[in-house]
């Protein structure tokens, strides 16, 4: 299992394909997983890397608050491409992914070839509404582990119209 050791975790990581790489970041509801259809389509022509982010299991999983922020992640990312060697790259994220992508770019624009933002504005907009459905998330999360947000994913309004587009598919993302 290919782990690259740093900023004080371990991250768990796989590449496929050769040429010029292309990096998928995940969203806070996916892992490495999340990017398998681009991976299959984009290894073909391009050195694909999928990472799972410190918390997402096989990845180290902190115990302390304080080993998660935004720019722990950036420089997580940060240093998985100097430990594979790797830049410019073109990256691509989605919602939490995208935002570590942009703030990436904008810390590290020597590394960077391109962007592809997906769902990057969460929390932009009614903010006050957003943070408290966060407290809501993290609170189930302390009380009933990961069950709750899988409960939380299956009923959010974002997520119906990739229900109802690809049960199956959603079926898996749940599991």
């Amino acid at each position: 299992m290919p782990m690259a050791s740093v900023n004080g975790v371990d991250l768990y990581y796989e590449e496929t394909g050769e040429g010029m790489p292309l990096v998928w970041v995940h969203e806070y509801g996916g892992d490495v997983r999340s990017w398998e259809p681009q991976v299959r389509y984009f290894s073909r022509r391009y050195r694909v890397v999928t990472y799972n982010h410190r918390g997402y299991s096989p990845s180290t999983v902190p115990r302390a608050a304080r080993d998660y922020s935004q720019d722990l992640l950036v420089e997580d990312l940060h240093q998985l491409l100097n430990h594979l060697e790797l830049g410019p790259v073109h990256l691509g994220g989605c919602s939490m992914g995208a935002n570590v992508v942009r703030d990436f770019a904008i810390a590290h624009p020597e590394m960077t070839r391109s962007l592809i933002l997906v769902g990057a504005g969460a929390g932009s907009v009614n903010r006050e509404e957003f943070l408290q459905d966060e407290e809501a998330i993290a609170a189930g999360l302390e009380r009933n582990g990961i069950v709750s947000l899988v409960h939380h994913f299956e009923i959010v309004p974002n997520r119906a119209s990739f229900k109802q587009k690809d049960p199956r598919g959603f079926a898996e993302f749940l599991r």
